[in-house]
């Protein structure tokens, strides 16, 4: 892919095919998303994260997690440090988003038996969309990172400093290039395009707001 000549409406019209096939599935965990935050300020690992977490795992097709891994990130992201501002939604791309984002992501993996970067990237990013980048091979190979990084800690770096990069470049951009979809978020738009260039897809979920009634979750938030 070459970043250097990507536009907006190349990223919006990805977002809008995206969105037609995933929309539903996107709001349900955006919904998800938002009923974790009391119980990661108050340091409870509650059910409803166990349930994003097995929900991003199960909807989007990461293999080889075992069971026991949903309660030990959920302990390990209420173990971490959380404030209401970090949930805020953010117009502007601050100097030391690179390292905020790679340091959170690192320090849940080091929590977990294995090093499970693309579900520890996911779950943090639908908690925190306009922080956290995903990263899994697909976006790896998207964004020409090398097959064998070092160490994938060092290969979620270059994703952060790439996709933040290209979220710069849009900050002049009409907020339009990122769909309709909640939530709007530069790094949530950018992984819909990347999901374009990836050439697998997810499958859909029929009914995706079945895991938020069964916890009897209020969306309207």
């Amino acid at each position: 892919m070459n970043l250097s000549t990507l536009t907006a409406s190349q990223v919006a019209e990805a977002v809008s095919k995206y969105n037609n096939i995933y929309g539903e599935m996107d709001k349900a965990l955006w919904c998800l998303s938002r009923h974790c935050r009391n119980s990661l300020l108050e340091g409870r690992d509650i059910e409803v994260v166990e349930t994003l977490i097995w929900t991003v795992k199960s909807w989007w097709g990461i293999q080889g997690v075992r069971t026991e891994t949903k309660t030990l990130m959920a302990q390990a992201l209420a173990r971490m440090e959380w404030s209401a501002e970090l949930f805020d939604e953010t117009t502007e791309i601050s100097e030391n988003a690179v390292s905020f984002a790679h340091h959170r992501v690192s320090a849940l993996v080091l929590e977990l038996p294995r090093r499970e970067f693309s579900l520890a990237s996911k779950t943090l990013h639908w908690l925190l969309p306009w922080r956290i980048p995903v990263y899994d091979r697909s976006v790896r190979q998207s964004l020409g990172i090398s097959k064998d990084p070092p160490n994938p800690f060092s290969a979620y770096r270059e994703t952060t400093q790439k996709l933040f990069s290209l979220a710069r470049k849009f900050e002049a951009e009409n907020p339009s290039w990122m769909g309709e979809i909640d939530p709007k978020s530069p790094l949530r738009a950018l992984d819909k395009y990347l999901w374009s260039l990836g050439g697998t897809q997810a499958t859909v979920v029929r009914k995706p707001w079945k895991v938020v009634y069964q916890l009897g979750l209020d969306c309207n938030l």
